[in-house]
C-alpha cells in the first residue's frame, strides 16, 4: 500500500460524492495502492457506493467528535507508505495524488504540501508563487487538506486543538502535526503551488456573524501553537501587529466588518498564546 487517505465527516454527503467522483478520477496512481479510511460520524456509507473497488475502503463509525479524535482514530488503521487527510468538503485535481507521490517517493523530503483553490480559480489563501522548503516560520500556507506526508505511527493529532476542541482552540492541529515531524524526526517538507487540491473558500460557505465566531476559535488555537512550540518573540510579535494594524486600517477604510475580523483575530490569538490547560486534562 502506497497511500492512505483519513477522511471525516458528520453530515457532507453530496460533499463527499464529489471527492469521491475526484479521487475515482486520478490519473498515473494504481487504485490498489490506495485506502481510504473513513472516519463517520453520521450515515454517510452511501457515499462511497461508487468508489472505485480496486481502493480499499476501511469504514469506522463513531459518535460525534473533535476533527482531532476522528483523525487518530484513522492513523492507527493506515497501511500506506505516506498518509494525507482530505477535508469532506475538498476535492481532487486528476493529477493531484500523482504529483504528492511523485515528490514523496523521490527520497528528498518526507512532506508536500500544495495550494488551496476554490472552484473559480479562487486561492483558499495566500500561497506563494513559486515552490520553496517549509519552515516552522514560513509554512507557506500549509494546511491539512493539501498536506501528503511520509507515515510515522508515533505521531498524532493534539486532541487539545482543532475544530471541536474543548477548549475553543479551533485550529493549529495540522500545523501542530507537522512541525512535530519536524522537530522530532527532521522531516523536510516542500510547499509544490502546481500541486492542487481544490475547497470552497470561507466566504462561498458562511455568513458573516459565524466567520467571526470562527477566526475568533482560530485564533486561539494559533496562540496556543505559538505557546506550545516556542516560536521566536520576533516571529510572535508580528503575528499580533498584523491584526491590531488591520484594526485600524480598516476602520480607515470604513470596512466594519474586516476590522471585526481582525479585532476577533487579535483577541483570539493573545488568549491562546497564554492559555493554560486545566489541571487533569
Amino acid at each position: 500500500m502506497i497511500l492512505s487517505l483519513i477522511q471525516t465527516s458528520q453530515n457532507r454527503r453530496k460533499e463527499l460524492i464529489r471527492f469521491v467522483e475526484s479521487l475515482n478520477a486520478q490519473e498515473g496512481v494504481f487504485f490498489s495502492q490506495l485506502q481510504l479510511i473513513f472516519i463517520d460520524q453520521e450515515d454517510n456509507k452511501s457515499a462511497f457506493e461508487k468508489l472505485n473497488p480496486a481502493i480499499k475502503f476501511t469504514y469506522v463509525k463513531t459518535e460525534h467528535c473533535s476533527l482531532s479524535h476522528a483523525r487518530n482514530l484513522g492513523l492507527p488503521l493506515v497501511e500506506g507508505k505516506f498518509v494525507c487527510f482530505p477535508d469532506d468538503d475538498c476535492w481532487y485535481e486528476p493529477d493531484s495524488i500523482k504529483k504528492a507521490l511523485g515528490i514523496l517517493q523521490g527520497g528528498v523530503y518526507q512532506g508536500v504540501s500544495g495550494k488551496g483553490m476554490n472552484e473559480n480559480g479562487v486561492l483558499t489563501s495566500i500561497f506563494p508563487k513559486t515552490g520553496a522548503e517549509i519552515t516552522a516560520t514560513k509554512r507557506c500556507a500549509a494546511i491539512s487538506y493539501t498536506m501528503f506526508y511520509k507515515y510515522e505511527k508515533s505521531i498524532c493529532f493534539d486532541e487539545r486543538m482543532g475544530i471541536g476542541s474543548p477548549y475553543n482552540l479551533g485550529a493549529g492541529e495540522e500545523t501542530d502535526y507537522m512541525l512535530s515531524l519536524m522537530e522530532k524526526f527532521n522531516y523536510k517538507i516542500v510547499y509544490e503551488p502546481e500541486l492542487i487540491v481544490h475547497h470552497p473558500t470561507q466566504n462561498d460557505v458562511y455568513e458573516k456573524a459565524f466567520l467571526l465566531k470562527k477566526f475568533y476559535s482560530y485564533s486561539r488555537g494559533s496562540g496556543f501553537l505559538m505557546q506550545k512550540h516556542k516560536f521566536p518573540w520576533s516571529y510572535t510579535i508580528l503575528q499580533y501587529g498584523r491584526p491590531f494594524v488591520g484594526i485600524l486600517v480598516n476602520l480607515l477604510r470604513g470596512n466594519l466588518f474586516g476590522s471585526k475580523k481582525s479585532y476577533y483575530m487579535f483577541k483570539g490569538k493573545l488568549e491562546g498564546l497564554f492559555f493554560k490547560i486545566p489541571n487533569g486534562t
